[in-house]
């Protein structure tokens, strides 16, 4: 996997490369991502226009803090053999969200359950990381919620949390311009894992870019029962650029992704 730069990147970068990641390689989403960010965050997953108008919609709803929601739910106690040691689950499927962005979903390794209404309870495993870290990603793209009261539930308290929640609605991704610059969820790999902390590279098909892929490391934090994405705390998702991996260099989901 291509190293990356060292240079934070925010959701809103990242969406329009993958969120908080934007592949400075993703072309139109590095643009995105970039120019988004210099004109204020923008593309892949942070910028999206029609969730920015959802989110204003339902702005008089609080939105639920990730450490609220995971007491309110209780623990999630979800099974940690079987499927959530398999690298894919065998009943892997794919999630619709807003505009057919489409994202890899388990009812074993997780999302097990709601949470407050949003999905949530994934195994402590490998994998199980993995599937919070690219539901946590492309989640606020899901129906039902506004974008920041996505955020705000998959994304762990921080002192950088406000910035990318607002960051994000002020300048996110449309999942139209998603679909048109050919992105969507290729895989993962594990960059390091403990049962507390772990970094999961989620891995997005980039067409325009060298070696046809983009990564966006996430790093996610095991937080009352459940996995949650962490953020720096200037709002940034990371430090560095989104990595260019080529096939062979992380795990596929394999079928489709709707």
């Amino acid at each position: 996997m291509a190293e990356r730069n060292r240079n934070t990147k925010s959701i809103g970068d990242t969406v329009k490369r993958g969120w908080n990641s934007k592949p400075a390689a993703i072309g139109a989403i590095v643009v995105f991502a970039l120019v988004v960010v210099v004109v204020l965050l923008s593309t892949l997953l942070g910028v999206f226009a029609p969730a920015k108008n959802a989110d204003r919609g339902s702005a008089s709803k609080p939105a639920p803090t990730s450490s609220a929601s995971a007491a309110a739910g209780g623990l999630c106690n979800v099974p940690t053999t079987g499927q959530a040691a398999q690298n894919v689950p065998t009943d892997l499927s794919w999630h619709a969200g807003r505009g057919g962005i489409t994202w890899p979903v388990s009812t074993a390794v997780g999302p097990t359950k709601k949470v407050d209404g949003f999905p949530a309870c994934f195994a402590r495993t490998r994998t199980g990381a993995a599937l919070a870290a690219t539901t946590g990603y492309l989640g606020q793209y899901d129906t039902g919620h506004s974008v920041s009261e996505l955020l705000n539930f998959y994304i762990a308290d921080s002192a950088g949390k406000p910035i990318t929640v607002d960051g994000t609605v002020k300048a996110q991704t449309s999942p139209e311009d998603m679909r048109a610059q050919g992105l969507s969820v290729a895989g993962y790999s594990i960059e390091s894992f403990t049962k507390n902390r772990a970094i999961v590279d989620v891995v997005f098909t980039q067409p325009s870019g060298s070696t046809g892929y983009y990564a966006v490391p996430l790093t996610m934090v095991w937080v009352n029962g459940d996995w949650k994405v962490s953020v720096l705390d200037s709002g940034e998702l990371y430090s560095g650029n989104p990595l260019t991996p080529s096939a062979g260099d992380f795990t596929p989901w394999g079928g489709t992704d709707g």
